[in-house]
């Protein structure tokens, strides 16, 4: 593929992209606008329209009013609406709402996978997981009520109030984000790869103080994905050392 602005072979598209972006500063398009037909550039590449046409109203919307569908309910057989921006109606809302239990398949239901049985630490019930879920991430406990309650009987013994998040905490809290670049400090994972800010893991837990509020200090917290943060609360990972993160960052 050749540069369009300054004619340099490279051997795939991408890598011309990435060349025009870089040493020229200016990103190619990516997309085509379906109102006008003109070429633009969108940086996740999935926008329909360009800045120019792109309105937010009418069919532009997946939600507008006049964009609803209606189909059969799979269980009651009445009829319902939804969006198109939803996922394909298949049961209506009365019937979601009384369901015990997930309407619909996992994608490897009718797959021979292989699946290990592990006992979760804080019910002792037996659960099964899929073998590669369970080698990637540690399934300590079957379900998020299990790890909540876990963490809830950890955090507070006595006669603790259970609100303490409050004073300092919130300042605290953005420090130690702009601190940590607003990134995972074990697996360095952005703030944009997150698709959220990460959270801010207490390095000394709050339980072990007799005033909540003297947890909160900025040496005592650190930026850390959900998933690493989960790994470090229930023993599965160490948390990095701040003294040691404040040098590399100074050198």
């Amino acid at each position: 593929m050749d540069c369009p602005t300054c004619g340099k072979s490279l051997n795939t598209e991408q890598g011309m992209r990435q060349h025009h972006t870089k040493v020229h500063g200016d990103p190619l398009p990516n997309r085509t606008c379906e109102e006008c037909g003109d070429d633009f550039y969108d940086p996740k590449a999935r926008r329909t329209y360009c800045e120019d046409c792109y309105t937010g109203a009418g069919e532009q919307n997946g939600n507008w009013k006049g964009a609803k569908e209606q189909t059969e309910c799979e269980i009651c057989v009445a009829e319902f609406e939804y969006y198109p921006s939803d996922k394909n109606g298949v049961y209506c809302p009365e019937c979601v709402a009384e369901a015990e239990e997930f309407l619909g398949t996992p994608s490897y239901a009718d797959k021979d996978i292989p699946r290990v049985d592990t006992e979760c630490e804080h019910c002792s019930e037996t659960f099964n997981v899929l073998k590669t879920r369970f080698e990637d991430t540690p399934c300590r406990f079957c379900s998020h009520e299990c790890l909540c309650n876990w963490m809830s009987e950890s955090m507070y013994e006595g006669d603790r109030p259970p609100n303490v998040y409050n004073g300092d905490w919130l300042s605290v809290r953005n420090e130690a984000l702009d601190r940590d670049n607003h990134e995972c400090q074990i697996c360095g994972k952005t703030r944009e790869e997150i698709g959220h800010e990460p959270d801010v893991h207490h390095i000394d837990p709050i339980r072990t103080f007799d005033d909540p509020q003297d947890a909160h200090t900025l040496d005592n917290v650190i930026a850390l994905c959900r998933k690493c943060h989960r790994n470090v609360e229930t023993g599965n990972m160490s948390c990095p050392d701040l003294t040691v993160e404040s040098e590399s960052r100074k050198g």
